[in-house]
């Protein structure tokens, strides 16, 4: 993300200035070991698949634990199904991968060391067979891990998972500024238009033919004055509008027609 990259070299700049040495240092080891990349999925899922392919069981237990800590615990209880279902591929895709590459050490490596962790997950129940089982890839159990497409779809649905829980993340104020300063930058320019116009009515004097401005108050400085005006305004126009419908009703041929008291009506005699 560019606009992190912008951030950190400021931020790096003021510690400078402010003779934060320590701070400063912190920071660039910091950013030196930052796991998730500025939040770039592409870097993300490129050490997950290094990590994978390098045998490097400890270093994928620790990107995942960050991106739990810091993304996936952010969720609501619903998407921790999901969330569980992924690590869990993840963690068959190295197991996929010691079987092609050949390598039954790293396996039964795995085994050790996640045995207390997976082994009363039932999705993981027919598992524990695969460092004695011959050609795993053409067991039913196992073969469709062993396909490109399985592989791909994983990949893909990780990238739109992390894609779209970093979109819903609340931004931090600071790097909001470049908006707030476009802000203030209308609101500044408007100010010197409305300035312009009234020193042309100073000028003028009195007679000054200058086209008025309509100008709405800000939403954020609407107080309870202001709404308890509009009230008022909307009940009086009511209010005169309800009085005009009785004088017209007064005035109508029918209701307001009153009674001849020398006229007879009919059935009288």
């Amino acid at each position: 993300m560019a606009q992190a990259q912008f951030l950190d070299e400021l931020i790096r700049e003021y510690l400078l200035y402010r003779g934060f040495g320590a701070t400063l240092k912190a920071f660039d080891t910091d950013l030196k070991a930052d796991k998730l990349k500025s939040f770039r999925i592409d870097k993300i899922i490129e050490q997950l698949c290094h990590s994978i392919y390098t045998y490097d069981l400890n270093s994928l237990r620790e990107l995942w634990g960050h991106l739990s800590r810091h993304m996936f615990s952010k969720l609501e209880s619903n998407f921790l199904p999901s969330v569980r279902k992924l690590e869990n591929a993840v963690l068959k895709m190295y197991l996929i991968n010691t079987v092609v590459t050949n390598k039954p050490e790293k396996m039964n490596e795995f085994f050790i060391k996640m045995t207390n962790e997976l082994q009363n997950q039932s999705e993981w129940k027919d598992w524990f067979i695969l460092p004695y089982i011959k050609n795993p890839e053409e067991n039913p159990t196992f073969s469709l891990h062993f396909t490109k497409q399985w592989q791909d779809t994983l990949l893909l649905s990780l990238h739109n998972f992390l894609a779209t829980i970093i979109q819903y993340m609340p931004t931090p104020t600071l790097m909001c500024y470049e908006e707030e300063a476009g802000k203030i930058n209308k609101l500044e320019e408007r100010n010197e238009s409305l300035k312009e116009r009234l020193a042309i009515l100073i000028d003028r004097g009195p007679q000054a033919n200058v086209t008025p401005v309509q100008v709405e108050p800000p939403q954020h400085l609407l107080d309870d004055f202001y709404v308890i005006a509009q009230e008022n305004y909307l009940g009086d126009s009511q209010a005169r509008s309800f009085r005009n419908i009785i004088r017209n009703m007064s005035s109508s041929p029918i209701l307001g027609k009153k009674d001849n008291p020398g006229k007879k009506k009919p059935g009288n005699r």
